[in-house]
């Protein structure tokens, strides 16, 4: 608004100056046309007058004192010259060059022969416009010319119109400025209102619609905010629900594919026992008792599997005390070098007392999962080695579990903590899930990171207490 009325002021003054001038060059130009007629009438006068008709020569005596008259009642200086275009006579030397003493040729050229005023070189203000001199029987005897002062526009008029029209200009100013400060206010505020509310949104809470009546911009914004807030709360829970029954259906065909592998050879050396029974098979004693094995064997891998989605629930938080990292990282690992004669384990940082709020049979479990997965790693390098280090950090500890072995492609780390994620051959695929679960629930922090074909790394932060 501010912009449209300062563009508007000086197109108005630009406008007015064009005007102003137009209308002073309409003028000089029908002014000089009246006068340039009255000196020519007055000169025709004064030659019709005389008995006897005039020579070229005889010029400047008869006008020698008139042509002074004429300047005078009509305000304009007059020359009069020869047709070889000489000066004969002049009413006064104008300021500047005066009149010329000698017409150039292009201006006799244009005279010659022609009825009509010529007009010639322009010298400032001045205006020289020059027409043939003619006796009573229609002979050119002579050259008249008359130079002619423009008026100019006068600044202080111009002035007068500007301290005229100026006050109404600032007295807009000063309104639109007023108007566009208050419809600014308004509209900022309520688009902060808008603002402000979505920063506030979180998808996850019930957010009440925004309140607002009027029926402008405004209210089409906030309608469609409104809109697209219920839509958004519906699409949680749509969501949620979503991930609700695809949880239970995987955890159900997790816990079916786990459960049906044990059942399998139960089942058939139920069988196999039931054939023999009937058959009186002589060696009845002897295949009941491998089969009670294989059960027993089997009915320790359900368990096993119970343990394992079990402990994806939680992990006994009542229960936490005072763990010892070190000790417990130490008897970990000390269970897998036993078995794995050929890897070479380094210790960094593993000495000292480091403790930390947790319960010793969940840390253990941690570590197992992790050491487990370094085992398995390096078990087809030449040369394996498996570095288990400690460090204290600025707001805890950190627990480094490093492996030579093959690595874990780029596009497979973001899913090492996924349920059903393994690459072993056997496994629930739970050993990295839950051992994420427990580090999670003791307000930690598990990271892994791989290059394929330099092994993988296993981080693990824990907040002192």
């Amino acid at each position: 608004m501010l912009l449209v009325i300062v563009l508007s002021l000086t197109g108005t003054m630009f406008v007015a100056w064009q005007f102003a001038n137009n209308q002073e060059e309409a003028y000089n130009a029908q002014r000089l046309t009246r006068k340039e007629s009255s000196v020519q009438r007055s000169l025709e006068y004064t030659l019709n007058r005389l008995p006897y008709s005039l020579t070229t020569e005889e010029l400047p005596r008869i006008f020698s004192d008139r042509i002074c008259e004429l300047a005078d009642v009509h305000g304009m200086d007059i020359a009069l010259y020869g047709l070889s275009g000489s000066l004969l006579t002049q009413s006064t030397l104008m300021q500047g060059d005066g009149a010329a003493i000698q017409l150039n040729q292009d201006l006799l050229g244009a005279l010659k022969g022609s009825s009509d005023r010529v007009k010639g070189m322009d010298f400032g203000p001045y205006i020289n416009v020059y027409w043939n001199v003619e006796d009573g029987r229609a002979n050119t005897i002579g050259i008249a010319g008359v130079r002619y002062e423009k008026r100019t526009l006068e600044e202080g008029d111009f002035r007068a119109f500007w301290s005229q029209l100026a006050p109404l200009y600032v007295v807009l100013l000063i309104g639109a400025a007023l108007i566009a400060a208050l419809l600014s206010s308004g509209l900022v505020r309520n688009l902060r209102m808008i603002s402000d509310r979505m920063r506030e949104l979180n998808p996850g809470s019930k957010q009440s619609p925004i309140a607002y009546h009027r029926q402008d911009a405004i209210g089409e914004l906030v309608t469609e905010y409104n809109t697209l807030l219920e839509q958004l709360h519906e699409a949680v829970e749509a969501l949620a629900k979503r991930e609700r029954e695809g949880a239970w259906r995987m955890m159900a065909m997790q816990v079916a594919h786990e459960i049906k592998n044990p059942l399998t050879p139960i089942k058939l050396g139920a069988q196999q026992l039931e054939r023999a029974w009937n058959d009186e098979k002589p060696d009845f004693g002897e295949r009941l008792k491998r089969h009670c094995e294989v059960v027993v064997q089997q009915i320790d891998v359900l368990a096993e599997i119970a343990q394992d989605f079990s402990a994806l629930a939680a992990i006994g938080m009542d229960a936490l005390e005072r763990v010892d990292v070190c000790a417990v990282l130490q008897e970990s690992a000390a269970m897998y070098r036993s078995s794995s004669a050929n890897i070479t384990w380094t210790f960094q940082g593993l000495d000292g007392e480091h403790e930390i709020q947790a319960t010793r049979s969940h840390l253990l479990r941690v570590f197992n999962n992790l050491i487990s997965n370094a085992v398995d790693a390096v078990s087809e390098e030449a040369v394996p080695r498996i570095l288990l280090s400690l460090n204290q950090t600025a707001s805890g500890l950190e627990v480094l579990i490093q492996d030579n072995g093959e690595g874990i492609p780029k596009e497979r780390l973001k899913k090492v903590f996924e349920p059903r994620f393994t690459s072993k051959s056997g496994g629930t695929g739970l050993g990295l899930t839950i051992a994420k679960s427990i580090v999670d629930q003791l307000d930690g922090r598990i990271e892994v990171s791989s290059k394929p074909g330099f092994g993988a790394t296993f981080r693990v932060f824990f907040k002192r207490n």
